[in-house]
């Protein structure tokens, strides 16, 4: 608890997306932009990033915060049912299409995803001096 927890997707995900369907001589073409991912931390907090996130490199200083996408829990998980937050990543998509002679939009479709979350808390370790 209290350590910065780093937030992120498989950043190959984080494409745009393109289609294009056909029928009757007709073809309409529709394209999909990740533009958000608002991460429900399990504990009450949310947090809204506009791009995957940064992976936490090997090595790194576990005290260190995320420089794009990141969250403190302040509570462990260990007092809830099943010992666990569930942590759901709610991507929003903007799509466009067009086709037939024709252009619209579907601002803010999303993509959810879930997974459990253990956070636990280790007691510091101090040491008597002299």
């Amino acid at each position: 608890m209290q350590l910065p927890t780093w937030l992120w997707l498989d950043a190959a995900g984080w494409n745009q997306v393109a289609a294009t369907a056909a029928a009757g001589g007709v073809s309409v073409t529709a394209v999909a932009r990740p533009v958000s991912v608002n991460w429900s931390l399990g504990d009450g907090g949310t947090v809204t990033c506009t791009g995957p996130g940064t992976p936490f490199p090997a090595g790194a200083d576990p005290k260190s915060a995320s420089p794009d996408c990141g969250y403190t829990y302040r509570h462990r998980s260990l007092d809830e049912p099943g010992g666990t937050f569930t942590v759901t990543a709610t991507v929003r998509w903007d799509v466009t299409w067009a086709g037939a002679g024709q252009a619209g939009a579907f601002p803010g479709l999303t993509t959810t995803s879930t997974v459990p979350v253990r956070v636990i808390d280790i007691p510091a370790l101090t040491t008597g001096g002299g």
